[in-house]
């Protein structure tokens, strides 16, 4: 996991900003990745590699200096609005949201242990909350897996699939709609467990998932 403390980094910028006499306004976007596994590039060895890694090395080759902060993995939906509304990291971001936009990736994991519909009031409140201190927010969707279907219903993977999009639309955030766009049924792209994305997937994912990011930061609150 690659933890971040929001309140640390806040501490250590305004040591920064006396010392050298910077302007904040001069710092570059700080971009939160809030999800599970596959946005935390589980498996992926090389730190250079990882979906992050590769997505801020698009970035500032395409003129967009960010900051990217993995807040580590959050397996459910119910773990993910946890860290924002009870965490001290969470609790900092909200204090100090200029700046920021969030990424979040949550919700597959959660068929084996909740509802879909407390899937959706989770995800409903994380989005609620920081559209309440407007951080501009990409929703990232996934495909439900297939046991989720054999134990929930047939329907379970259609219902699950509009739901990323219905919240989007319900909080005006961005939307892209499958995280593993590009990887999906290419199997030379995936690890061995033939699920999360090998280093090569991750590189595809950043890449597809690149333009939407300079929308997203397009949308940035300022400090």
């Amino acid at each position: 996991m690659r933890d971040v403390s929001f309140l640390a980094l806040a501490a250590l910028s305004a040591m920064l900003g006396l010392a050298g006499n910077v302007d904040a306004e001069d710092a570059p976007p700080a971009i939160v990745t809030l999800g599970d596994s596959y946005i935390n590039s589980y498996g992926v060895l090389a730190a250079t590699e990882t979906f992050a890694a590769r997505l801020k090395s698009g970035l500032t080759a395409a003129g967009h200096p960010v900051t990217i902060f993995e807040v580590g993995y959050r397996d459910t939906s119910e773990r993910g609005l946890a860290w924002l509304a009870e965490s001290k990291d969470g609790l900092g971001l909200q204090a100090n949201p200029a700046n920021h936009v969030v990424i979040i990736q949550l919700g597959q994991n959660d068929c084996a242990r909740i509802d879909l519909k407390d899937t959706q009031a989770n995800l409903d409140q994380i989005l609620s909350i920081l559209a309440q201190k407007r951080v501009p927010v990409l929703v990232v969707g996934t495909a439900a897996y297939d046991y989720c279907s054999s134990r929930l219903g047939a329907d379970y993977a259609e219902l699950f699939s509009k739901m990323f999009s219905e919240l989007a639309t319900k909080h005006g955030d961005l939307l892209y709609a499958d995280f593993k766009t590009g990887v999906t049924g290419h199997p030379e792209l995936l690890q061995a467990d033939k699920d999360h994305p090998n280093a090569a997937g991750d590189a595809i994912i950043a890449r597809n998932m690149l333009p939407m990011v300079e929308a997203l930061l397009a949308q940035v609150q300022p400090r």
